[in-house]
């Protein structure tokens, strides 16, 4: 399977998902993976679908956005393994401070 290389540099229109097994519904666009993988699982737990943890939503998004965009080596790399093996090194954009909620990047 092909996954995103990293999740530090956005691809070209952002992260986004189109769910097409249940109930179709197409989220928005968000330089941020994780926060389409929350609404992903929120979504799917809402309407009782399949793959609703965050780490299987996190899959589905991160491989959709390799689909999309054919594989492109520039974005996408080939995972032998494991997709929780190969997600282990990636890092998040950003996360929110703790204590205000502003956005905060992520070396």
């Amino acid at each position: 399977m092909f996954i995103l290389k990293n999740y530090q540099s956005p691809v070209p229109g952002n992260y986004f998902y189109v769910q097409s097994v249940g109930i179709e519904h197409k989220f928005k666009s968000n330089p941020i993976i994780e926060d389409v993988a929350k609404a992903v699982s929120a979504f799917r737990i809402a309407n009782k679908l399949p793959r609703a943890s965050l780490s299987e939503s996190l899959e589905d998004v991160d491989t959709f956005n390799c689909a999309v965009r054919r594989n492109d080596e520039r974005w996408c790399r080939w995972c032998e393994g494991s997709f929780e093996s190969a997600h282990a090194g990636h890092r998040f954009v950003s996360r929110s401070c703790a204590g205000c909620g502003m956005v905060v990047k992520q070396d």
